[in-house]
C-alpha cells in the first residue's frame, strides 16, 4: 500500500495560475545560472511520476514572491544533468499547452516530454508574460527508469472495484455528490472484458487535497454522456469505507485498486483500449478538451 498521497501546499496555490502553448528551441547544453536573491521565476513541476520514455508533464510558473506568472505562449526544454555536473544538455522540446481548469480562468500548462535516461533532469520554460516581461524559469526533477503507475501500453490492472450491485446505496462507495449512477455499473475488471476503451478515474470528491477532483468525476460523467455506447466510464473512490470518518479523514484505508495501480497521487484518470493496454494517463486535473483527444485514438 502506498503512503498517503503526496499533494503539496504548491498544488493549491497552483489552482490560480494561468499559461499557454508555444514553439520548441533547439537542443543546446545550458548551465543555469542565478541572480542573487534566487531566481526570479521558478518553474513549479507538478506530476510526480515521471519515468523513461513518454511522458505528459504538468507545471505552473511563479514569480519571486510566489504569485502565478499569467502569459500567452511558452517554449519547453527538457535538460538532462549527468551525475555530479552542473551544466547539462538539452534533449528534448515541445511547446506547451494552457488548460484551463475548473473555476474561472486558473489553469496551468500541460506538454509531452521524451525522457530517454534515468536521474535528475531540468525543465526551461521562456515565455512573454501578461505585463511584457520575459520570463525564464527553470525547475528540476527525478525521471525514474520505470514508473509506479501502469506505463503506456502496459496491461491495465484487473482490479476488482466496487458497484452498484455491491452497494445499492452508493454513499458508501463513493463521496462523489451527487453521484453518477453510471459510473458504478461494472468494474474494473469487468469493464476490461466487454470489448470496449475503459475511462476510469481514481478521485475522492469529499476529500481531495487540491479541490480537484469533484470537478474530475464531473468531467468524466460529461464524456459518457457523449460516448456512452463506445467505450466504459468508472470512477472509483479511493477511500474504502468512506462514510467511516474520524478526525474528519476516511479511517477504512484505501481501497486495493490504489495499491494495484501504484498511485501516489490523485486524480489520476486512464484511457484503456480495446486490448486491455493502457494508452493514456493523467496526473491531477485535466480538462475534458484533454481527454476527449486521447479518448479518440482508442474509439
Amino acid at each position: 500500500m502506498p503512503t498517503p498521497f503526496r499533494l503539496s501546499f504548491i498544488v493549491v496555490i497552483l489552482l490560480l495560475l494561468a499559461a499557454a502553448c508555444g514553439p520548441s528551441a533547439s537542443p543546446a547544453t545550458v548551465a543555469p545560472t542565478e541572480p542573487p536573491g534566487g531566481p526570479e521565476f521558478s518553474t513549479i513541476i507538478i506530476t510526480t511520476d515521471l519515468a523513461v520514455g513518454s511522458n505528459r508533464v504538468v507545471f505552473g510558473l511563479v514569480d519571486r514572491d510566489g504569485m502565478p506568472v499569467r502569459a500567452s505562449e511558452a517554449q519547453i526544454r527538457a535538460v538532462y544533468f549527468p551525475s555530479g555536473q552542473s551544466s547539462g544538455e538539452v534533449k528534448d522540446t515541445a511547446s506547451a499547452r494552457f488548460r484551463r481548469w475548473p473555476v474561472g480562468e486558473q489553469g496551468v500548462f500541460s506538454t509531452n516530454l521524451e525522457f530517454d535516461r534515468r536521474g535528475v533532469w531540468g525543465l526551461e520554460v521562456t515565455t512573454t508574460g501578461a505585463d511584457g516581461r520575459s520570463v525564464v524559469a527553470r525547475g528540476a526533477f527525478e525521471v525514474k527508469e520505470a514508473s509506479a503507475t501502469p506505463a503506456i501500453g502496459a496491461p491495465a490492472p484487473r482490479s476488482v472495484t466496487l458497484t452498484s450491485k455491491d452497494a445499492p446505496d452508493l454513499s458508501t462507495i463513493t463521496t462523489a455528490n451527487p453521484p453518477d449512477p453510471d459510473l458504478y455499473r461494472l468494474s474494473i475488471h469487468e469493464a476490461l472484458d466487454t470489448g470496449k476503451p475503459l475511462v476510469v478515474t481514481f478521485a475522492s470528491p469529499a476529500f481531495c487535497v487540491s479541490a480537484t477532483c469533484g470537478p474530475q468525476v464531473e468531467v468524466i460523467s460529461a464524456l459518457k454522456e457523449r460516448h456512452r455506447d463506445q467505450a466504459n466510464f468508472i470512477h472509483v473512490e479511493v477511500f474504502a469505507n468512506p462514510k467511516d470518518i474520524r478526525g474528519g479523514r476516511p479511517a477504512g484505508g484505501y481501497v486495493p485498486a490504489v495499491a494495484e495501480w501504484g498511485l501516489p497521487t490523485e486524480p489520476w484518470t486512464f484511457i484503456v483500449d480495446r486490448e486491455g493496454k493502457v494508452r493514456a494517463r493523467f496526473e491531477q486535473f485535466t480538462t475534458e478538451e484533454e481527454i476527449e483527444e486521447a479518448l479518440a485514438e482508442v474509439l
